[in-house]
């Protein structure tokens, strides 16, 4: 028994209670320690991804760099591969859904609003009337729609038109909102589709002097001199349609009058749509949720700067299949 006894109490003498407790504590203590290590990591290492509608993505970046002044430990990753569009935690889109378009888990974020004019190369000479008298609703019909009559712009009437059209994809947001604006589904635009970026439509008139399209304000406008960019002439809307343009309608030189006249007008004379993050509903991440809470609130300071108006949706929108 004294052989036994001496191999459990190494070197003859028995081991100390507070010893034992002190083992336990440093333990206890460095698996806290770890813990705590990880979880600083992994705070460190948040990423949000976020896809969608591109022509938003410098009011994003934006926002996102603002955003990290308050919370620098929530990383955001703007994908631009448009293969990969259904990849992230943020899908943005710029125009209102169809139905079924919106899981029903789905929630939509409105966090802008956004508005199209028509435009013309500044060499374009087929619409010297418009530009003094302004374009009304039917003309731009007949100017981008298939099933309306070819719009001749010096007589007025059905004619082969001496310009040409530039469109985007009836996939793409600009054209479901300028489409929808003018009673027809986007399928029914006509023109040369042009694919990718929006900003390829200004290129297109720029290198084009027959050429006729659309864009969203951030595109059209300078954002530092806020008037139109050189070499593009926008094609002024007859906002009343009675013929001419009024003086309070001669608001296409400078784009914060463009702005001012949509935020502070019930008219629909210009085609204009929501900005919306498409989210998780119910499964909302945390960080995200703090993320669109900011930007519907202090970010909107900044939507203006860009070309956008502020959020005019007092709450969010569940979308539900029915």
């Amino acid at each position: 028994m004294k052989a036994i006894k001496r191999d459990l109490n190494i070197g003859g003498k028995p081991r100390s209670g507070n010893r034992v407790a002190k083992y336990g504590w440093n333990i206890l203590m460095m698996v806290i320690m770890i813990c705590c290590l990880e979880s600083n990591a992994q705070n460190k290492n948040k990423v949000v991804s976020i896809t969608g509608t591109q022509f938003t993505y410098p009011l994003i970046e934006r926002w996102i760099a603002e955003y990290a002044k308050i919370n620098p430990g929530l990383k955001f990753n703007l994908i631009k591969d448009q293969e990969n569009s259904d990849q992230g935690d943020l899908r943005v889109i710029a125009h209102t859904p169809e139905k079924g378009e919106i899981a029903s888990n789905k929630t939509l974020v409105d966090v802008g609003r956004f508005a199209i004019l028509p435009i013309t190369s500044g060499k374009n000479p087929s619409f010297s009337k418009e530009f003094k008298k302004g374009v009304r609703l039917n003309g731009l019909k007949a100017i981008f729609m298939k099933e309306e009559a070819d719009y001749n712009s010096a007589e007025g009437k059905a004619k082969k038109p001496e310009f040409t059209v530039y469109s985007k994809t009836p996939q793409s947001c600009v054209a479901k909102v300028i489409s929808a604006y003018l009673g027809s589904p986007s399928e029914d635009l006509k023109g040369i589709f042009v694919t990718g970026d929006d900003m390829f439509l200004i290129t297109s008139l720029l290198e084009d002097s027959t050429g006729v399209s659309y864009s969203n304000l951030g595109y059209i406008y300078d954002l530092k001199n806020r008037n139109p960019l050189i070499g593009i002439k926008i094609l002024p809307i007859d906002l009343n349609n009675n013929g001419r343009l009024d003086k309070e309608e001669q608001i296409y030189g400078n784009l914060d009058e463009v702005i001012t006249y949509l935020e502070n007008s019930r008219s629909t004379s210009i085609p204009t749509d929501h900005v919306s993050f498409v989210t998780d509903g119910k499964t909302l991440n945390p960080d995200i949720q703090d993320f669109l809470s900011w930007v519907k609130t202090s970010g909107q300071e900044f939507n203006h700067q860009y070309g956008f108006l502020y959020n005019n949706s007092a709450k969010n929108i569940a979308l539900t299949q029915k």
